[in-house]
């Protein structure tokens, strides 16, 4: 007798079992195929894990699975064996961990078959590219783009590499130089085109090390200080990586940077990369997954979840900032996407890459113990130096003043010469605070403990936390005051001033208020290449990666607001901004300047980041953490419940009895979270504790089957593992 031992998509820990399906040769199911099969009243879509000859049930029990949907399997044995490693690491359900690395099409019992789309190819191969009008720049650009991609492209290809094509694709179809074609994807032979760019000795020192190791598990921590050109080595590795007929997945953090990397990558390689993010429809995901697992896809870039993409030769894997905090899930299956690539590395017995000009504490901690080869890119690539840093004391300036003497003078003096400006304040929104001074009414989100934020654009109240939007009060709802007070600044209050004291120049405000529309941060990308823009404001989407040349002067508004956080990963987080934006002036020929406005001028974050830089804090901070047996020296888990009704304090000190007295873990609280109501949710916290990895997963895999089950779903409770946030 032959039993089926499938995964299904449920939030239970369990396997099921189940018998063949009718008239089905057992011989024909392999592990990693998909089953369609009963469970309870319903039909669910499973993954065959086991053949196995027995059963821990009654076999007069066992229902049969109802079909057999694929041919071959979908899932390898190491992606098998990937996520059941996955499932046990994060305590999380087999099926649901499944469900996640597969795209949604897959899930949905879809064909796993690569069809072919509808895109767009060159209707005549004898086109004359200079009788396009001066203005159709934008033409020319598709145009070049299909003559080096003969067999077609899709649409979503090309506007990966050229922002909102729409309406020159309709103006060059009705010339009749293109044409809507099937597209089918072809393995295509790799031809890199040649690089201009000299590597210094520290980037030829890093490529020999990494290609001298293609062959086995080299994880590398590649610590290149901002404009040090690590795209550069990246795209060298990757090279050699293709010409030994390998492939290459590289993660970026967010979906805002995946144009840019595409470009960089196309401009370099005369083939079709591979997308991976949350804008490609549910066809487009399917078949770059399929591409990959067919090894037709050399090269995939994504963001988080792009990690759990099948391979049929892996090459390298490159997670780019890796100290980003996106590589973290937040929510249901809480995965580390940095920390995937790591162990897919190491079973693939191939080289991983994690560059960052700010490295995480625990990336560094890791280097520190040889777990990870400490690469090191010290100097900026070619002939850009690193930008010097100014301190204003704000308590010196007039209280009424966003901007300092010294800023207002240094933006005078870039909008003279030419050059952009870019000031950074990580607030959204025109101003944080609504008050009544007569009583201090202070305007609260009625679902969510936090402070409602003024939007001047939409003339409303906004949580940025749950989302609602509110009126503005006319009136202090408690006094019946009539003058009320908006306090804080924001990126809309910055643009405010600005443009009262800057009339003249070209500002443009980048945050997600502004970048909401499809395609417009490559639109804001290309104005801002194009010097279209002289001044810059934005929150932490201007850190991430961005390469701006023309930038030389980097204001920094308000840095207090990360100088004294409640979570103890608070002044890393703010030491990498800082640095990170800080990074984006003096890039190329011109010199960069940094002028960071506060009230704690003397704060010992601010000191030593500006005058011995990231490696001095962060040695400081690896030495507190030690000192305080906080991670990477201790391991954490974080069991969060939520209850509509209040906070569910007896349920986690329930979960807590439960627990077995062990002399290796923890447990501390429960306590409430920092922010106790969050979208009608109240919210606590119970946390766990080791000195070694090994007994927290010993303890947590005995105590979870013990935890109650959730009251009449009154009371939702999760856990994570590896927690970044602990609110």
């Amino acid at each position: 007798m032959s039993i089926l031992q499938v995964a299904i998509p449920k939030p239970l820990h369990n396997y099921f079992d189940y018998l063949p399906p009718v008239g089905i040769d057992v011989n024909q199911l392999v592990p990693g195929m998909r089953l369609q099969v009963p469970f309870g009243k319903n039909r669910y879509i499973g993954i065959l894990i086991d053949v196995k000859k027995t059963s821990d049930f009654p076999v007069n029990r066992l229902r049969p699975a109802i079909k057999i949907i694929d041919l071959e399997p979908i899932l390898s044995t190491n992606d098998l064996k990937l996520l059941k490693w996955a499932a046990s690491y994060y305590h999380y359900p087999i099926g649901e961990v499944i469900k996640t690395a597969l795209p949604t099409a897959l899930n949905q019992g879809l064909p796993a078959n690569i069809k072919p789309l509808i895109g767009w190819k060159l209707a005549k191969t004898d086109l004359k590219l200079d009788s396009l009008p001066k203005n159709a720049s934008k033409q020319k650009e598709i145009l070049e783009l299909l003559q080096q991609h003969p067999q077609g492209l899709t649409q979503t290809v090309i506007t990966s590499s050229i922002p909102n094509p729409t309406s020159s694709l309709k103006t060059l179809h009705k010339k009749d130089w293109i044409t809507k074609e099937l597209i089918f994807p072809t393995l295509r032979k790799l031809v890199a085109k040649p690089s201009h760019l000299q590597l210094n000795p520290a980037q030829t020192e890093v490529l020999n090390q990494v290609c001298t190791s293609l062959h086995q598990f080299y994880p590398g921590l590649l610590d290149g200080v901002t404009g040090s050109g690590k795209t550069e080595v990246y795209l060298q590795i990757i090279q050699e990586v293709l010409n030994q007929g390998k492939q290459a997945i590289v993660l970026v953090p967010e979906i805002s940077l995946t144009p840019q990397t595409v470009r960089r990558f196309e401009q370099r390689f005369s083939i079709p990369i591979a997308t991976w993010h949350s804008k490609l429809t549910k066809t487009e995901r399917l078949h770059t997954w399929l591409l990959a697992k067919d090894g037709i896809a050399p090269i995939i870039i994504g963001t988080r979840s792009a990690i759990w993409i099948p391979l049929a030769q892996p090459g390298i894997f490159i997670v780019d900032e890796e100290h980003d905090s996106s590589y973290k899930q937040q929510d249901t299956f809480r995965y580390s996407a940095r920390d995937i690539a790591v162990v897919r590395a190491k079973q693939a017995q191939v080289p991983v890459l994690l560059g960052s000009a700010t490295p995480s504490l625990d990336s560094l901690y890791n280097a520190s113990y040889q777990r990870y080869q400490h690469l090191s890119l010290p100097e900026r690539a070619g002939t850009a130096i690193h930008p010097t840093y100014h301190i204003v004391d704000m308590r010196h300036q007039p209280r009424k003043e966003n901007l300092s003497r010294l800023l207002v003078t240094a933006i005078r003096q870039r909008l003279a010469t030419k050059q952009q400006i870019l000031l950074f304040i990580n607030r959204r929104g025109y101003a944080s605070t609504l008050t009544c001074y007569k009583c201090g009414w202070v305007a609260f989100c009625q679902h969510c403990d936090a402070r409602l934020t003024y939007h001047e654009t939409s003339k409303n109240l906004q949580c940025h936390h749950c989302g609602t939007m509110q009126s503005l009060y006319a009136q202090c709802p408690e006094c019946k005051h009539t003058k009320l007070y908006l306090l804080g600044q924001g990126t809309e209050r910055i643009e405010e001033d600005l443009r009262t004291k800057f009339p003249n120049a070209r500002i443009l405000r980048i945050d997600s208020d502004s970048t909401s529309r499809k395609n417009a941060m490559e639109e804001i990308l290309d104005k801002i290449h194009a010097g279209e823009i002289d001044i810059l404001i934005g929150t932490q989407m201007l850190a991430k990666g961005h390469h701006f040349p023309k930038v030389t002067l980097v204001g920094i508004i308000n840095v207090d607001s990360g100088l004294y956080g409640s979570d103890f990963r608070s002044s890393e987080r703010m030491a990498q901004l800082l640095v990170q934006v800080a990074g984006r002036a003096g890039r190329a020929n011109e010199p960069g300047e940094v002028i960071i406005q506060t009230y704690h001028p003397d704060h010992p974050l601010l000191t030593r980041l500006v005058h011995q830089g990231y490696p001095a804090f962060a040695q400081a901070a690896l030495k507190e953490r030690h000192k305080a047996a906080f991670p990477p020296y201790t391991y954490l888990a974080l069991l969060r419940a939520e209850s509509t009704s209040k906070p569910p304090i007896e349920f986690l000190e329930r979960a807590k009895q439960l627990a077995q007295q062990s002399e290796n873990v923890q447990l501390w609280g429960p306590v409430n979270s920092p922010m106790e109501k969050r979208a009608d949710w109240y919210r606590a916290q119970l946390l766990l504790q080791a000195l070694q990895r090994k007994h927290l997963h010993d303890f947590i895999a005995q105590w979870l089957p013990c935890l109650p089950a959730s009251d009449n779903q009154k009371v939702r409770w999760s856990l994570d593992i590896d927690p970044q946030d602990l609110f």
